[in-house]
């Protein structure tokens, strides 16, 4: 008997969708808005240093308003979503000494969770610079996950989760053949599209159409697809990971609170919590 398992997501779905929408702009509020309405989840990653700050930029050539949100809204309007660390101040990790590099990113998460009162975990990389050594600093300061810019194009779960590269950019030319090429997957998973970007791309380019028809499109298959935050695939991928298996692969242990998804044979099983399974021979 061919004991094979593959990793299903919650409620046995082989797909899931998150965002991941940096430096905590004022179009935040409308992109959270959008998120909320078609009941989708996303992860913000906010520069505490840098909340409230207002005031026009040039960025990529074009007049911004790049205010950022107030401190004391940061609850209300991320709620249901997930915020993590962009840094405290920006500041491009791999151009400062180890210790000003382990500040940037510990003052950013503490500071963050004094004001949500929640553990912050996750993190993107300011520009998308990073290296080994950044790595390793944030595994230090009890980071779990950071996301690059490097667009992969696929649906692939990273086996380093401190260098977790996106599907793609919201401007990506490829972004509606992905979508449909995701949602009309029909081989075993599990499958992750991941969009990032920066809420004021949008109001740059009056293009919020875009990102609604994303989302519309992707409301049409929820049904199929798990729509998370990075922190909550983070979490269920590290419970799968330490599923344990007899030396035969016939019985499986759940060593977590969470219940596990997987597939065999085009069967679908649920391991729940502190319990055990034994495959069908």
């Amino acid at each position: 008997m061919d004991y094979e398992i593959s990793m299903l997501f919650p409620e046995g779905k082989r797909k899931a969708l998150t965002f991941s929408y940096d430096d905590g702009t004022i179009h935040d509020r409308r992109l959270a808005a959008l998120l909320n309405e078609y009941g989708m989840k996303g992860t913000f990653n906010l520069n505490y240093g840098l909340l409230g700050k207002g005031g026009m930029e040039t960025v990529n050539g074009i007049e911004t308003d790049f205010s950022r949100v107030e401190a004391e809204e940061v609850r209300c309007l991320y709620q249901g979503h997930e915020i993590a660390s962009h840094a405290y101040s920006h500041a491009s990790l791999t151009g400062l000494p180890k210790n000003m590099a382990a500040t940037e990113v510990l003052k950013d998460r503490y500071n963050l969770e004094q004001l949500t009162g929640e553990l912050i975990r996750g993190f993107a990389y300011p520009y998308g610079a990073y290296n080994s050594q950044i790595e390793e600093i944030l595994d230090a300061c009890g980071i779990e996950y950071a996301r690059t810019v490097e667009s992969t194009g696929d649906f692939c779960l990273p086996e380093d989760f401190l260098a977790w590269h996106p599907t793609c950019h919201h401007e990506d030319e490829r972004l509606m053949a992905l979508a449909e090429k995701f949602c009309r997957e029909e081989k075993d998973g599990p499958f992750v599209f991941y969009l990032w970007g920066h809420s004021y791309e949008f109001a740059q380019k009056n293009n919020w159409e875009l990102m609604e028809s994303f989302l519309k499109y992707m409301a049409q298959y929820k049904e199929d697809i798990w729509c998370a935050t990075n922190i909550e695939i983070l979490d269920y991928v590290k419970a799968y990971r330490e599923l344990k298996r007899s030396t035969d692969g016939k019985i499986l242990m759940n060593p977590n609170a969470t219940p596990l998804y997987v597939a065999m044979n085009g069967r679908k099983y649920c391991i729940h919590g502190n319990e055990k399974l034994e495959l069908p021979s």
